[in-house]
Formats: structure tokens, C-alpha cells, sequence
């Protein structure tokens, strides 16, 4: 029995383009864009089904106008190796939606004595802060539900958000195929 061998041109030179296209520094970046484009509808679902409070409120020694929270929703790029987009509410680069995992969640409403601080018997005072973090059940007063907004818009787009997501993603793939074949 004989053996034959089939030679392959050009073998050597596609599979040093594969691996190009694997460290392809762009791909990240293309990825990414394409991640947010394909968020923007979540982005938009989200802040329709952010509450707005009536009057602004002081928090954090800085006055919070009403609609600040949906202002800050959008979508933040996430620090992982594999490219990954959040959509939530910003608290970065000029956005102050910190406090929107309290009203995602909802939080705890605890009794104030009406004075920052108390002086202890050794003459050192005590913070506010430290009496509500002991987390007392006498301070509890109360408990302001969540509204869970961001569960809300996701529903309403996540079947459209993955078929769109398909139809780019091979769109790209086509693109890189065509580069490797030039």
C-alpha cells in the first residue's frame, strides 16, 4: 500500500493570519462597540422605567435634582478580560446615580436624635453613622420598598437585544473572514 501526500499551499501563511486575528487588538474594541450598539435599546427600556422623584432632596451634602437617576442610566464597560457591557446607573465621569441600587432594592429608613453626634460619657463623641451601622433594631424605623426599574427594562428587550446581538456578531465574523482571505 502506497501513501500518498497532499500538499497544501499557502497553509502556513493563513495559519499565521489565524493567529494574528486572535491577538488583533481592535477586536476588543469592535467588540465593544458593537455591544453598546446593541444596548441602546435596553438603555432606553430602563429609563422609561425609572421612577422620578417629584422635588429634588439633599444627599451626600449636594442637592439632587429630580430625574438625576435616569439621566445617570447608560452603559458602563466592565473591567474583565473578555469584552463586557453593563447597562445601570453611572456614578462616574460627571453622572450621580450612586444611589440607585437603593432604588433598585430599596433600603432601611433609621431614626435620627435630631443631632450629628453624641458626646459619650469620655468626652469623645459618636457619630450618627456609627449608631445606625450597629444596626439596632430601635433605629429601624421604617423600610422603603424597592422598584426594581432595572428587572423591568430588561424583560421588555431581552429577545430583541439577542437576535440583534446574533446579526452583528455575524457581521463582524464575515468582516474578519473577508480580511483573512485579502
Amino acid at each position: 500500500m502506497s501513501n500518498s501526500y497532499v500538499q497544501i499551499t499557502g497553509f502556513e501563511e493563513l495559519k499565521e493570519k489565524v493567529k494574528l486575528l486572535a491577538n488583533d487588538k481592535d477586536k476588543k474594541k469592535e467588540v465593544l462597540l458593537i455591544l453598546r450598539q446593541v444596548a441602546k435599546p435596553t438603555v432606553r427600556a430602563i429609563k422609561t422605567a425609572t421612577p422620578v422623584s417629584k422635588k429634588s432632596h439633599v444627599a451626600r451634602g449636594k442637592r439632587i435634582s429630580s430625574g438625576n437617576l435616569q439621566k445617570s442610566i447608560g452603559t458602563i464597560t466592565s473591567k474583565s478580560s473578555n469584552p463586557t457591557i453593563l447597562v445601570g446607573p453611572r456614578a462616574k465621569n460627571g453622572n450621580d446615580g450612586w444611589y440607585g441600587h437603593m432604588v433598585n432594592s430599596g433600603h432601611n429608613i433609621y431614626r435620627n436624635s435630631g443631632n450629628s453626634s453624641k458626646t459619650l460619657k469620655s468626652g469623645r463623641k459618636k457619630s450618627v453613622l456609627a449608631r445606625v451601622t450597629n444596626k439596632r433594631t430601635g433605629n429601624k424605623v421604617n423600610r422603603v420598598e424597592g422598584v426594581n426599574f432595572q428587572e423591568k427594562g430588561y424583560e421588555q428587550t431581552k429577545g430583541n437585544v439577542t437576535a440583534d446581538a446574533e446579526q452583528q456578531f455575524a457581521k463582524f465574523i464575515q468582516r474578519r473572514i473577508n480580511k483573512l482571505s485579502t
